[in-house]
């Protein structure tokens, strides 16, 4: 009787969790902003970044304007980021560019030439396979199918 309650208990708690997380993924998909707030000021978001110094500045051949309408021409959308910096040695204006679709692309352009060094997807986290959003949806079926599982095979041993 002792281990009929217990069983019973632990199908309730796991149904709890398991109506939790699946109502997750329609909380997270239901944001009906694609795309960040734009941020034009620059963001210190500890990358490889060196200090720019005054001849740096000098150096600057393509203004903000002028590399921000490069960087639109190869991806078209919504800038949400801007700066100019330099990396490896290079100076260089960072874009984040959030595109129709709502995924955000990082274009690189030179400045001092204009070149397009970089247009690609965006990838916060180093792993180019899928969005974080992707992410937190797989991760959360996954534990969803879990509890189901083990909650049928819970309730198929009490009953």
């Amino acid at each position: 009787m002792k281990s009929i309650k217990a069983m019973m208990w632990f199908l309730v708690i796991a149904l709890g969790l398991g109506i939790s997380v699946l109502s997750l993924p329609q909380t997270l998909s239901a944001q009906t902003d694609k795309c960040p707030k734009a941020n034009h000021q620059e963001d210190d978001d500890k990358d490889d970044d060196e200090k720019l110094s005054p001849d740096d500045a000098k150096k600057v051949k393509i203004t903000m304007p002028e590399a921000r309408a490069i960087a639109l021409g190869r991806v078209t959308g919504t800038v949400i980021e801007e700066e100019l910096e330099k990396e490896k040695n290079r100076l260089q204006y960072a874009f984040d560019i959030c595109d129709g679709n709502g995924k955000v692309w990082d274009v690189e352009i030179d400045a001092i030439t204009g070149e397009v060094l970089q247009a690609a997807e965006d990838d916060e986290d180093g792993d180019n396979d899928r969005s974080s959003l992707g992410k937190a949806k797989s991760s959360v079926y996954r534990a969803a199918n879990t509890v189901k599982k083990t909650t049928v095979r819970t309730f198929k041993k009490v009953f």
